[in-house]
């Protein structure tokens, strides 16, 4: 049976099927996640997709795994377990889990999925992870949540699949109760202790609470009155986002699950507002913070040999500032470069506020994976930008003796000039050949100019293309020629 006739044979259980990402799809801005929908799944929440809705779906996204919204919509929830030690934890702490639906998730370590009723008559069963519940390995997915089931992917290459019973031919006469021991810790888990629950360390570092006591998480895990609930909303949203690596969907299971047992429950969309400003403050706007001046993206490059060197934007400076290693994390370092290049004089910080800070900024860091081509091209860019800033020249048909020119709103440049000066800085190109081919990469074409009169042979792009292959603001780059922008 194909996918889609699957989703909807799981519809028709009364299940809401939504589309999650391929296994070799992973979405851009988030590769790390490999359980993300491709579509906005929050009103399949509330409503189940029809099948036209289904086929629609998969015809769009053809290789789309198949996710089901648990809950009081689909009638059930999903008790997740990495494996048959977390099943003895579980038994060992809440009760023996009952033979009903279940299916293999496809994790190494025989990871499995528990089905049972939704309780419904007004139950909102919070997701909740459990390892903060003090049972390690257990993940609770109900109202608010989701699973994948079978017969997607899972990332290690297996498939997911049902146990005895398959829902879709036996039917959910199978599918039982949650046991009264099982609902009670859903719903009220201040009655279980802490015995496993993680410390506050480096990790849960909040530098909006810098005086954050050890175990505070724990103090206010269980619950907050009103007055109260807010503040902690907002520092447990930044523990959470730290704890998943920046994961926003684990982090709202996580915060709703909490939520529920303040006196009174935080609106959802009150939640919600509190998660976005603590997600839109994390990562680079701490790093801001620490600098003392505006930042707005940290790439991660990674070269073919295994160097890394790091690119930092700053708000007002026209060219990213390339950093080290040793550049990055050695504090005095970066402060008499970044003073060098910004003129912006940071204020003194302790090596492990730095530390913690760096290693935020980093988490939200795109991992940019250079290919030699695209090595080169970057050291070709480099000084050709470089050349450019030097300023304007009255003889633009000599100066491009040296690297390039701007003339008619064009850039201009030798091949041989340009050869020339990559071998002074230590950049050496098998033939003039492989450096026009990386030229033609930037956009550069081979032909006949005219330049103040003088007809050369130069390689040419337009100024406007340049810029934006350079990912810079249109009219950044100005030289003040006469006869050239």
């Amino acid at each position: 049976m194909s996918l889609v006739e699957t989703a909807i044979q799981y519809s028709q259980l009364g299940w809401s099927v939504f589309p999650i990402r391929a296994i070799d799809d992973p979405h851009p801005a988030d590769p790390s996640n490999d359980k993300r929908p491709y579509v906005k799944w929050k009103e399949c929440q509330k409503t189940r997709a029809s099948e036209k809705q289904i086929r629609s779906w998969w015809n769009k996204f053809q290789k789309a795994r198949i996710g089901i919204a648990t809950g009081s919509i689909s009638g059930i929830v999903a008790i997740d377990f990495d494996g048959p030690a977390a099943r003895g934890q579980f038994e060992a702490k809440i009760c023996d889990l009952p033979d009903t639906i279940m299916q293999n998730t496809g994790r190494p370590e025989g990871g499995f999925h528990a089905l049972f009723k939704h309780p419904g008559n007004g139950y909102d069963i919070r997701p909740a992870v459990g390892k903060h519940l003090g049972i390690d390995g257990i993940d609770i997915r109900a109202d608010g949540a989701y699973i994948v089931v079978a017969p997607s992917l899972h990332k290690s290459g297996k498939q997911y699949q049902w146990g005895k019973i398959d829902p879709v031919e036996h039917g959910l006469d199978d599918l039982l109760d949650m046991p009264k021991e099982l609902l009670e810790f859903c719903t009220s888990p201040s009655r279980y202790k802490f015995k496993d629950a993680p410390k506050a360390t480096q990790d849960t570092f909040d530098p909006e609470q810098p005086k954050n006591k050890p175990g505070w998480v724990n103090e206010i895990l269980w619950g907050v009155k009103e007055g109260q609930r807010n503040h902690c909303c907002a520092k447990l949203a930044g523990y959470y986002l730290r704890y998943f690596s920046g994961d926003e969907d684990q982090a709202w299971i996580s915060l709703s699950g909490w939520n529920m047992r303040n006196k009174p429950p935080l609106e959802d969309s009150e939640l919600r507002k509190v998660l976005d400003s603590i997600k839109a403050r994390e990562g680079i706007n701490n790093f801001s913070e620490v600098v003392g001046k505006s930042l707005y993206n940290l790439e991660i490059l990674k070269y073919p040999d295994g160097e890394v060197r790091y690119n930092l934007y700053v708000e007002g400076l026209d060219e990213h500032i390339q950093l080290t290693p040793e550049d990055l994390i050695q504090h005095r370092k970066f402060r008499t470069k970044f003073m060098v290049l910004t003129r912006t004089v940071m204020k003194p910080v302790k090596d492990e506020t730095w530390f913690r800070v760096v290693e935020g900024a980093l988490q939200d860091a795109q991992v940019i994976l250079m290919s030699e081509d695209e090595t080169h091209i970057a050291v070709v860019k480099r000084l050709i930008l470089n050349d450019i800033k030097r300023g304007s020249f009255d003889n633009p048909e000599d100066h491009i003796e040296n690297v390039c020119v701007i003339y008619n709103n064009q850039v201009h440049l030798y091949l041989s000039s340009v050869a020339r000066h990559l071998q002074f800085q230590g950049t050496r190109f098998g033939s003039t050949k492989e450096l026009g081919t990386v030229l033609r990469m930037i956009g550069f074409k081979n032909g006949s100019s005219k330049i103040n009169g003088k007809v050369l042979r130069t390689w040419r792009i337009d100024l406007p293309d340049f810029e934006k292959t350079c990912f810079l603001d249109p009219g950044i780059v100005a030289v003040n020629l006469p006869d050239t922008v």
